[in-house]
């Protein structure tokens, strides 16, 4: 008899390993097993492992120039020649584009005949004067009309100046606004520069605000593989990063913020692309973490249970930081015992167990 009886408790106990294995324990249909009579419990098990875990809030960005300044036209005119290609680094001086303005070449020619005229005139008149063969008012009158029309000409050279662009500080040529042969007006924008840094600008929720986001708050970038180090074969490149500058105030109909983040020297990404960007709210280094679903609560507190000699002991946890299905935690533990990860709804303190390990832990 007793061997019969030991031999009906094994095949109890694999059968409840089954119905384990296969997620229908008590607690996940929703019913109790009466151990009382001494029958092993089956149950899952897992090693705690010391994990870094990091409480993460993931949005999308663009990548901007950290200053973008659209130069524009200075004057009238037809863009004919755009001297730099975009992504081009250049100096303050550097000659960006030319425009061409006939109307302005011929009212410098025309100005610079009268200044030449009158000054030549006033020449005259003066050496008349001296001689007294001419009154003083006439020298006077040819010696304003020589002042004015240098005055305009220099107006119109200048103008005409305006139809050479410069640059006003060293920088890159962000992005061409005006075609070759296109008719500009003062002030219509030509090209788009800005500084060879690079940041990431989010629009995000105020909820999220709350949660945690503030200036200081460390982001992890991943780039896209136009940003990955030459020759690495990588498809990304992630850098860690921190935020900067929050707006104080929202926009959009969904009023959200936009929050800044510098890109390190180190990553190159292009103006315009999408960054994956992750808010590390909160972070445990190297911390003891069971999985997730190892944790209960028992009187309103949570509990683990650890397995030793095919005993489980109710063990009191703080926890701490969830992420991937694992979570940071604190009790009592010698470094090798495994937790209950099934079953759990069963299981009491000094109950006898049958130990499984789950598949994939150790």
């Amino acid at each position: 008899m007793k061997r019969t009886y030991v031999q009906a408790a094994i095949i109890a106990g694999l059968a409840l390993v089954f119905i384990g294995c296969n997620g229908e324990s008590a607690q996940q249909a929703g019913t109790s097993t009466d151990h009382s009579n001494g029958t092993p419990i089956a149950v899952r098990v897992m090693n705690p492992e010391y994990r870094t875990l990091e409480n993460r809030l993931s949005y999308v960005g663009t990548v901007y120039a950290r200053y973008e300044v659209p130069i524009a036209s200075r004057t009238q005119g037809t863009l004919t020649e755009r001297t730099l290609t975009e992504g081009e680094f250049f100096t303050r001086g550097t000659v960006l584009a030319r425009l061409e303005a006939p109307e302005l070449n011929a009212a410098v020619d025309r100005l610079s005949a009268e200044a030449e005229y009158w000054t030549q005139r006033h020449e005259t008149d003066t050496r008349l004067v001296e001689q007294g063969a001419l009154a003083p008012e006439q020298a006077d009158s040819s010696e304003r009309a020589a002042r004015s029309s240098r005055a305009a000409l220099a107006e119109a050279r200048a103008q005409l100046a305006k139809t050479v662009v410069e640059a006003p500080s060293d920088g890159q040529v962000l992005d061409w606004l005006a075609e070759p042969g296109q008719p500009l007006m003062p002030g219509q924008p030509i090209v788009l520069v800005g500084d060879p840094a690079r940041e990431v600008r989010v629009d995000v929720v105020e909820e999220d605000l709350f949660r945690g986001i503030t200036e200081g708050t460390a982001a992890v970038l991943t780039l896209g593989a136009q940003a990955s180090p030459v020759g690495t074969g990588d498809n990304s490149a992630t850098v860690t990063s921190r935020v900067t500058a929050i707006a104080p105030t929202s926009s959009g109909p969904a009023r959200t913020f936009r929050v800044t983040i510098p890109v390190p020297e180190t990553a190159n990404p292009r103006k315009g692309s999408s960054v994956r960007v992750h808010f590390v709210l909160d972070r445990s280094d190297s911390s003891p973490a069971v999985p997730s679903r190892a944790i209960t609560t028992r009187d309103g507190a949570p509990h683990l249970f650890v397995i030793s000699d095919d005993t489980a002991r109710m063990e009191p946890v703080t926890t701490g930081i969830s992420a991937g299905g694992w979570t940071a935690v604190v009790f009592s533990w010698n470094g090798e015992d495994p937790v209950a990860v099934t079953n759990l709804s069963s299981l009491y303190d000094g109950a006898s167990v049958l130990a499984v390990r789950e598949e994939g832990g150790r």
